[in-house]
């Protein structure tokens, strides 16, 4: 029942917010060119799964005025419990980055990142982009720069080739990877594995999930399945 609640809710808040933006993208229509500059997507996702609540959101934009010399790129989720019983089992993990452009696909900046169970990371390192009409990768390996020498890892890549002609149906396929880890103890400290499988009409994409946590030297595991529904803003 609360998972069906849950469905409903994201439905609705999803379709709301869509219709927002139809607005906003017919008051774009309005003005003069010059001044319609289209903003990046932001895809949002949920996952109702067999274990947790799981929702991500991913940012990456120019900062303006700086000539597409300055990204900011964020890879925000979190995971809880449907019951509550357990708080240390509700993660919520964000990497946020400032990235300068170095050249086509590779940038150098500072990163901050929270980590469950790890706290406040800071960081820098190097991020890697390519993106074409039916697959994009996304690189960031970075170094901590506070007492605790980690390695923190993030990577996405994206399949999606057109499966109709009338270029609105796409097979949708990901890979996600978190991997930090504790130079100065020799230890795993945190991972998380993410896959998914759907398809996807126009900006809205639906299919199965599959999530794996783990946690800390011992590499306590979490794992999570079920439907995902991801919606591009």
């Amino acid at each position: 029942m609360k998972k069906t609640i849950l469905i409903f809710s994201m439905l609705f808040g999803v379709l709301h917010a869509q219709e927002q933006k139809e607005k906003e993208i017919e008051q774009v229509k309005t003005l003069p060119t010059s001044m319609a500059a289209p903003q990046p997507a932001i895809p949002i996702e949920f996952v109702p799964g067999s274990d947790r609540f799981y929702f991500q959101a991913i940012i990456s934009r120019d900062i303006p005025e700086t000539k597409g010399k300055l990204r900011f790129i964020s890879v925000t989720n979190y995971a809880t419990e449907y019951k509550n019983e357990n708080a240390r089992d509700n993660d919520f993990t964000s990497v946020n980055i400032v990235s300068y452009k170095l050249g086509k696909h590779i940038g150098v900046g500072p990163s901050a990142a929270n980590v469950a169970g790890l706290g406040w990371i800071p960081s820098v390192g190097f991020q890697f982009g390519w993106r074409k009409p039916s697959w994009s990768v996304i690189f960031n390996p970075a170094i901590s720069i506070n007492k605790n020498t980690n390695t923190n890892n993030v990577l996405v890549a994206e399949y999606f080739p057109e499966i109709s002609k009338d270029h609105k149906w796409r097979l949708y396929t990901r890979f996600q990877a978190l991997y930090i880890y504790d130079f100065k103890n020799d230890v795993h400290s945190r991972s998380q594995y993410f896959g998914r499988l759907g398809v996807s009409y126009k900006q809205f994409t639906i299919g199965a999930a599959v999530n794996y946590d783990y946690y800390g030297a011992t590499k306590r595991e979490k794992r999570n399945f079920g439907p995902f529904l991801r919606v591009t803003l």
